[in-house]
């Protein structure tokens, strides 16, 4: 199979493996959270569904971060009912250790990791990105993945800090069986969730946590200064632990730096 034919949709296998989910693709979009945000708005978006698109031109990411999406890569939106059980801070942990484990079953890869809170990274470099939004009732959990993504591909000023999993692999990857798989993990992370408490699946989450240890800066929303300081981890609610000093913050959101 050639390379392009490894980055086709076969939008009728994904339609009918993804059940009961609707998918709603679209040939290109600015962004497929704000067009599912907009569908929902206007009426025509139902949970669960995904909103899809090969070329994305406008993506969002957290703190007004812009992803870069290319042939190869996967965008797409999941509008789920909403997770009550959730606050919508502990919302892109659960669906990031689903993203993460399901690179990782891809890959063959054990040390595929998460940056919290919304990236899954290889040896430091980002594989993918989230952005989980609630609105109207539902949940959008946008995932950015690079799959067969191409490093010529991308702009030169992140092509340094982006991974893939053919990069990983060595080989490409089916981007219709990828986000089938995809789609299972995400399923099976958040039917789960009913299982067990948070603090059970934060156990999971620090198995694959990136960042403990490390030395980083990070700049909570409408902070005029970054704080600096140690990661010892995430707590049971989902917060960064940020050792500065004697003081130990907890950060509910933020922009992360590894130093």
């Amino acid at each position: 199979m050639s390379d392009i034919a490894h980055n086709v949709l076969d939008l009728p296998l994904l339609s009918v493996s993804v059940r009961p989910i609707r998918v709603h693709y679209f040939p290109t979009l600015r962004s497929t959270n704000d067009q599912a945000a907009e569908m929902r708005k206007l009426g025509l978006l139902y949970a669960p569904a995904m909103v899809l698109t090969p070329i994305q031109t406008a993506g969002r990411g957290r703190a007004g971060n812009r992803w870069f999406s290319s042939a190869g890569s996967i965008t797409v939106t999941f509008a789920l009912p909403v997770e009550e059980n959730l606050q919508p801070h502990q919302l892109p942990l659960v669906a990031g250790l689903a993203v993460r484990n399901a690179c990782a079953e891809m890959t063959q890869r054990r040390d595929i990791q998460l940056k919290w809170p919304n990236d899954v990274i290889y040896e430091g470099h980002k594989l993918a990105g989230l952005l989980c939004e609630r609105i109207l009732g539902v949940d959008l959990i946008g995932i950015g993945l690079n799959v067969n993504t191409a490093p010529a591909d991308i702009p030169a000023d992140v092509r340094l800090g982006m991974a893939s999993l053919s990069l990983i692999s060595g080989a490409p990857h089916d981007l219709t069986r990828t986000l089938i798989l995809l789609t299972q993990h995400l399923q099976h992370a958040l039917l789960t969730r009913h299982s067990w408490t948070f603090a059970a699946f934060i156990q999971q989450y620090r198995q694959h946590d990136g960042l403990l240890g490390k030395l980083i800066t990070v700049q909570p929303p409408g902070e005029p200064v970054a704080i600096r300081g140690t990661c010892e981890g995430i707590d049971t609610d989902g917060r960064l632990l940020l050792r500065s000093g004697p003081i130990l913050h907890r950060i509910i959101a933020g922009s992360v730096t590894v130093l």
